[in-house]
């Protein structure tokens, strides 16, 4: 009876596994792909955003798309304050995919935010 029971807890032990690795290969937050072009021709040096290589990125963030093609210094306080609500709400394994995002989307993160991302990256 006892090596029936060890048995069938090895079997969903292993299924277990099996379907975790799985579930992390597939991750609903970015597909990845190897092509390492950077985006627009440029890469800004920080390769843990740029060598990934991520595709179809989404964030709950399409409050950040009317920035598109401003400047990194031409935001107010009230505006700066909107980019870091969204930072501090996500994962620390997820900045440097909302950065990639937002740069494929053509939005600048301001100075000060830009330098807290940095500094979460370390």
């Amino acid at each position: 009876m006892n090596t029936i029971v060890l048995i069938v807890i090895s079997a969903f032990l292993v299924a277990g596994f099996l379907l975790l690795k799985q579930f992390s290969k597939n991750s609903p937050i970015a597909e990845e792909h190897h092509d390492h072009t950077p985006v627009d021709g440029v890469c800004c040096g920080k390769h843990t955003v740029c060598d990934k290589g991520y595709d179809n990125l989404y964030f709950d963030d399409e409050e950040l798309d009317r920035f598109k093609g401003r400047e990194q210094g031409t935001y107010t306080d009230e505006e700066i304050e909107e980019f870091r609500q969204v930072l501090y709400t996500m994962k620390s394994e997820e900045i440097d995919l909302w950065v990639h995002c937002l740069q494929t989307r053509g939005i600048e993160l301001p100075s000060e935010v830009k330098d807290e991302v940095l500094l979460m990256l370390q």
